[in-house]
C-alpha cells in the first residue's frame, strides 16, 4: 500500500493509515509494519454474494496528516 500511494513505509504509521470496509464485517487489514493489505480471514463468496454473478468487496484506505 505504501508503494502504491508513493509513501515511505514509516509514513503509513506516522499518518495513521486505516482500512474501512463498507459492511459490518471487517474483511481487510493493513499491516503497518510491512505495508501489506491482507484478508482478516477466508472469505465465503456464497455467503457474501451468492445471488450475484460478480462479487465485489469495497473498502477505503484513509491516510491522515495531511489528507
Amino acid at each position: 500500500v505504501a508503494k502504491d500511494l508513493g509513501l515511505q513505509l514509516p509514513a503509513l504509521k506516522d499518518r495513521d493509515a486505516h482500512v474501512f470496509d463498507a459492511g459490518r464485517t471487517l474483511y481487510f487489514f493493513l499491516d503497518l509494519q510491512n505495508g501489506h493489505l491482507s484478508m482478516m480471514e477466508q472469505v465465503d463468496r456464497e455467503e457474501i454474494c451468492a445471488a450475484v454473478a460478480k462479487c465485489v468487496l469495497n473498502f477505503e484506505i484513509l491516510v491522515k496528516r495531511p489528507m
